[in-house]
């Protein structure tokens, strides 16, 4: 299980960040569960279930960028979505493959989001879950 809740994002393209999420994301089973407009421009919820990710409008200039790793459920997951992700209008950072430097089974690609972000799918493995413990993986140095 993982340990957030949600994530919130904020961009001053909202539009145009919006339809990447909902392209790049379509292969993992994540869809725009809403969109309500609002003074400042308006937030998305993005979701498999409930709402884990909200994308947020807002002035000035693009935030700092942070790194979102997705969840995939098998490595077909995570080529359709590096397809989708720069079909959509992301930037490369990393083709599909295994990641030995994490662990063995990290199956992943990298792109990075209209906004500067760089978004990952990672698929770990049969095991079920989408992060092994601590104990079993090395950290991103």
């Amino acid at each position: 299980m993982s340990i957030f809740d949600h994530v919130s994002l904020k961009t001053t393209r909202l539009e145009e960040t919006q339809r990447f999420y909902e392209a790049a994301l379509a292969p993992l089973g994540i869809d725009k569960k809403f969109y309500v407009e609002r003074a400042e421009g308006g937030v998305a919820g993005f979701g498999r279930h409930g709402v884990d990710l909200f994308i947020g409008a807002m002035r000035g200039p693009e935030p700092t960028p942070v790194h979102m790793a997705f969840c995939a459920r098998t490595r077909e997951e995570v080529d359709a979505f590096h397809a989708a992700a720069l079909a959509a209008g992301g930037a490369e950072n990393g083709a599909p493959g295994i990641r030995p430097k994490y662990h063995k089974a990290y199956y992943a690609a990298f792109v990075i989001d209209p906004a500067g972000n760089n978004v990952e799918a990672v698929f770990q493995g049969p095991a079920g879950t989408c992060a092994p413990s601590a104990a079993g993986r090395k950290t991103q140095k």
